[in-house]
């Protein structure tokens, strides 16, 4: 049981804070992105007061570390995920207002621009 996905489908409405939905949408990116972050400097912290006590990091040996080519494309694929999560309320958003997408709404649409 401990290894099954959790779905990351958030069932419900979203929360309201603003007046304007872009803004709910940025607060809401924000929050994740400084969870991640929290979590990120959490582990950080822990590996390097970790490594200082058992002797096996040195002070300073982080800041000197030069990543080979197969790290900096683990850490790249990884980067990637972040940022879907971090964009996942757009994302979201976008494929809602592509599945309500009709050849019908897009001529409303341009007879409405037109008409202003």
């Amino acid at each position: 049981m401990a290894n099954e996905k959790v779905p990351r489908t958030i069932r419900g409405k979203r929360p309201a804070f603003h007046d304007q939905g872009a803004i709910d949408r940025l607060i809401a990116m924000n929050l994740a992105l400084v969870s991640e972050v929290s979590v990120l400097k959490d582990r950080l912290d822990t590996v390097e007061r970790l490594g200082q006590a058992h002797g096996w990091l040195k002070a300073g040996a982080i800041d000197a570390y030069r990543p080979p080519l197969e790290v900096i494309q683990a850490r790249e694929h990884g980067r990637e995920g972040l940022v879907q999560r971090v964009f996942h309320i757009m994302r979201e958003e976008i494929e809602g207002l592509e599945r309500d997408e009709t050849s019908d709404g897009y001529w409303a649409t341009v007879r409405d621009i037109e008409g202003a």
